[in-house]
């Protein structure tokens, strides 16, 4: 189970993004795009819990401790992950898909935030389809890259900055930098 959620709720957002046919004002459509927008930023966030999971605590069950990958899984926080997202002089030293990925969980957050916390947001349905369609992106984008970045931003999002053994900030591993 452990390896579909993101893909799961991605095609959850899909589907409750085309919903059903009614006026985008109606109460019940309006429930069904914000519960896409929902869907589509968990996806992200999943996609990164299990990255920060698998890299930490193993990727194969029968050889992790479980506990330790669920409590990987479960210690990212939303807040951590959007300031080091939006922090510029780390996040440029990564990849373009990574960078991307970055972008659209920021923003994907931040619809989100609309979504749960004003409920006098109105959300129209193709913005909608085309935010699901970026959280897509940003999750193709992100399984593409190699896995040293992956691991390099999983780092990056759970780890305090500036902690490298040279005293010299930055982050090991990312171009230009002394990683091998």
């Amino acid at each position: 189970m452990d390896g579909v959620m993101h893909s799961d709720l991605i095609q959850r957002a899909r589907q409750l993004a085309a919903g059903t046919e009614g006026n985008d004002r109606d109460r019940s459509v309006q429930i069904e795009l914000r519960d896409a927008v929902r869907c589509a930023y968990y996806a992200l966030f999943h996609l990164l819990s299990k990255q920060c999971a698998d890299f930490f605590a193993g990727t194969a069950p029968d050889v992790r401790s479980n506990s330790a990958w669920l409590q990987a899984y479960r210690g990212l926080q939303h807040g951590v992950i959007k300031s080091r997202c939006i922090n510029s002089q780390y996040i440029a030293k990564f990849p373009s898909e990574i960078r991307l990925f970055a972008e659209i969980f920021v923003q994907m957050q931040w619809t989100r935030h609309l979504a749960d916390y004003d409920p006098m947001a109105t959300f129209d349905r193709d913005e909608v389809i085309t935010a699901v369609e970026h959280a897509t992106s940003a999750i193709v984008a992100f399984e593409a890259v190699s896995e040293k970045h992956r691991r390099a931003f999983a780092v990056y999002v759970t780890s305090p900055l500036n902690c490298n053994c040279s005293g010299t900030p930055g982050l090991v591993g990312l171009r230009g930098s002394r990683g091998r």
